[in-house]
């Protein structure tokens, strides 16, 4: 029996905790034979650092069921923590509660344990060291916060799971659901994976969080003149403008305000003009039934089918695609869109 130790940290997501046990709960169910009679696939345990219950995001109380240390896991799941992708602040006191545990995890490696995260359980990884040379991610979120912590790390926060064979990252909070799928396929097999996406009504088809993701634009910075740039762009993104413009709004010359822009933000000037055009076209597909050439022209551009290529780069999908999934739009309000 594959024995599954899920660990629980103070203000963790406690929804996934719970919900990564459920799983795997239904998988050996799933993984039954015909006459019902097979040992369970799965032993999921629920351990936390000092084996007493903890307190989640939400209120709600995550209780062990095992003692960490006396538990001979196969495999350890990371949970995450809601506030760690909020700020450096946030992230530290999620950190700190943690720091006992990277010598059990090193340790669980060593012995041959596979380690996986869920959203902001990366960071626990990253801190005991077990992701250099790995490739890593995180919710999108706290991207920004994991790469300026790491900078030596390799993140690729568009994807929802990645496998480096014995560590293995899952993306945003709810992702626990798109891991479940995975380590169900490649420790019990796809046919159980799939009965269990049947079983509990799941799409197993995820592999990327770029639709999800939003652009906030990066402003913890010291910089003044970049800053009343970036205020200038977000009420003049759809006009007609040049990086020329932009950089005499800052009181710059081209090269140094371009230079500048790309210190304090990390994007340049045109990237993050592309970004605010993008994040209001989507907002347009969200809440309204406007055709897609007029959302285009709207933001600013004249070339619809550059603008729509850049959109599917960078979010993942076309622009009617995101609509289809992400619009609240009711029948009754978009017929009266559309006829009004």
């Amino acid at each position: 029996m594959f024995t599954i130790a899920i660990v629980a940290f103070p203000n963790c997501h406690a929804s996934g905790v719970h919900g990564v046990m459920d799983f795997f709960t239904v998988a050996n169910y799933c993984g039954r034979s015909p006459a019902g009679r097979s040992e369970p696939l799965f032993n999921c345990q629920v351990v936390t650092v000092d084996d007493q219950p903890v307190r989640g995001y939400s209120g709600a109380v995550v209780t062990p069921t095992a003692k960490r240390e006396s538990l001979h896991a196969d495999l350890i799941v990371v949970g995450s923590s809601v506030e760690a992708a909020v700020s450096e602040h946030r992230l530290e006191q999620t950190l700190a509660p943690s720091r006992p545990l990277h010598g059990w995890l090193r340790s669980a490696l060593e012995r041959g344990a596979v380690l996986a995260s869920v959203c902001t359980g990366s960071f626990v990884l990253a801190e005991a060291g077990l992701l250099d040379d790995q490739v890593a991610t995180t919710h999108w979120r706290a991207a920004p916060l994991f790469r300026r912590r790491y900078p030596h790390l390799r993140l690729e926060e568009e994807h929802l799971v990645v496998d480096n064979g014995q560590v293995i990252c899952a993306g945003g909070a709810t992702a626990f659901v798109d891991l479940c799928i995975y380590l169900v396929e490649r420790f019990a097999s796809p046919a159980v994976a799939l009965a269990c996406s049947k079983m509990l009504v799941l799409d197993g088809r995820r592999t990327e969080q770029t639709p999800y993701m939003a652009f906030y634009s990066q402003k913890a910075h010291q910089d003044g003149a970049i800053r009343k740039a970036q205020g200038w762009l977000e009420q003049h993104y759809a006009e007609a403008l040049t990086i020329d413009d932009v950089a005499a709004v800052a009181g710059l010359g081209p090269r140094t305000f371009k230079r500048r822009f790309k210190d304090a933000t990390g994007e340049t000037p045109l990237v993050y003009l592309q970004h605010l055009r993008i994040e209001a076209a989507k907002h347009l597909l969200e809440s309204s039934r406007e055709q897609t050439a007029r959302i285009i022209w709207s933001v600013g551009y004249e070339d619809a089918s550059s603008f729509r290529r850049l959109f599917k780069r960078t979010v993942g999908c076309t622009m009617e695609q995101y609509r289809k999934r992400f619009s609240y739009v009711s029948p009754v309000e978009a017929h009266s869109v559309v006829t009004g």
